[in-house]
């Protein structure tokens, strides 16, 4: 038995990652561009959209959070170049832009139920990103 357990552990730790819906999901502007049509035509929209918003939104997020810190760890005559140099960046824009889109439809979802158990969990979850984000710009 214990040859197998290393391949075992293996195999738990695929199907765990596998099943956290989205969790380290690289953002996908197309992806993104899509779910946001959806909304915009308040289309119906499935668990699998939920999860693929929270999924994107996650990893927006990420980006934001990291490009803050970023910001906020420069010297003060930096930073606020920085910041603004930042603001005005199209990639950043572009994923400003989809997480207010996506953000508040999940917000709309939550609060209306629409959430399904997992999802609500998940996007639960984003609330440390966005803890993150206050404090960094809490330095501007």
């Amino acid at each position: 038995m214990k040859r197998y357990l290393p391949h075992l552990s293996a195999l738990f730790i695929f199907i765990v990652s596998c099943c956290s819906g989205g969790a380290g999901a690289a953002y996908d502007s197309e992806l993104c561009r899509n779910l946001s049509i959806k909304i915009e035509r308040r289309d119906s929209l499935t668990s699998e959209d939920y999860s693929e918003m929270i999924a994107q939104d996650e990893a927006i997020l990420q980006y934001l959070v990291e490009r803050t810190k970023e910001i906020s760890e420069q010297p003060d005559s930096t930073r606020s170049d920085a910041w603004r140099n930042l603001t005005a960046d199209p990639e950043y824009l572009e994923r400003f832009g989809y997480m207010f889109t996506l953000g508040s439809a999940l917000y709309k979802a939550e609060r209306n139920g629409s959430l399904d158990k997992g999802n609500s969990k998940k996007y639960e979850a984003l609330d440390k990103y966005n803890e993150e984000l206050v404090r960094y710009n809490e330095r501007f």
